[in-house]
C-alpha cells in the first residue's frame, strides 16, 4: 500500500488556497483518504504551519483551524531521539529535511511530498511533488 510523509511545505500548500501546488496537494490528500492510505507529518511540521499562516497568510483562528486540520487527518510522528541525532548527522541541506528524511525512511513510506528541490536526494526514499505522486507509480 501506499504511504506518504509530507514535508513542511507541502501542508502549507494544502491549508493555503492561494498557492499554486494547492490544487494538487488537495488532490493527492482527497486520493489518499479515499484509498485509505497511511498519510504522515511531522508533529514538529505543525509549528512552522502555524507561524507561516498566521504571519503571511492567515488570521489567528484560521492559523489555529489549518492546523486542527492536519492533525484529524494526518498521522503525527513524534520526533524521537534517534531521529534527532540521525538528522544532525544527515547530508540533507537543513536539521528539518534531516528529521523528515529520518522518519520517512524509518516508516518505509513510499514517497516523501515535498517541493524542495535541494533536499532527500540521497534518501531511500523518494521525494516527490503532489503532481507527481498522482501520476507516477510509488512503488
Amino acid at each position: 500500500m501506499k504511504s506518504f510523509l509530507f514535508d513542511t511545505n507541502a501542508l502549507i500548500y494544502w491549508v493555503n488556497e492561494g498557492a499554486e501546488p494547492h490544487g494538487d496537494v488537495s488532490a493527492l490528500i482527497r486520493k489518499t483518504v479515499s484509498e485509505n492510505m497511511p498519510v504522515f507529518a511531522l508533529a514538529s511540521s505543525l509549528n512552522d504551519v502555524y507561524y507561516a499562516m498566521r504571519r503571511h497568510y492567515s488570521s489567528e483562528a484560521a492559523a489555529r483551524e489549518s492546523v486542527r486540520d492536519i492533525a484529524e487527518l494526518f498521522d503525527l510522528v513524534d520526533l524521537a531521539g534517534p531521529f534527532v541525532f540521525e538528522a544532525l548527522d544527515s547530508d540533507e541541506p537543513d536539521y528539518e529535511d534531516g528529521l523528515i528524511r529520518a522518519a520517512a525512511e524509518a516508516l518505509q513510506v513510499s514517497a516523501i511530498v515535498s517541493y524542495d528541490r535541494k533536499a532527500f536526494r540521497r534518501s531511500a526514499v523518494p521525494r516527490v511533488t503532489a503532481a507527481e505522486a498522482l501520476t507516477k507509480t510509488i512503488v
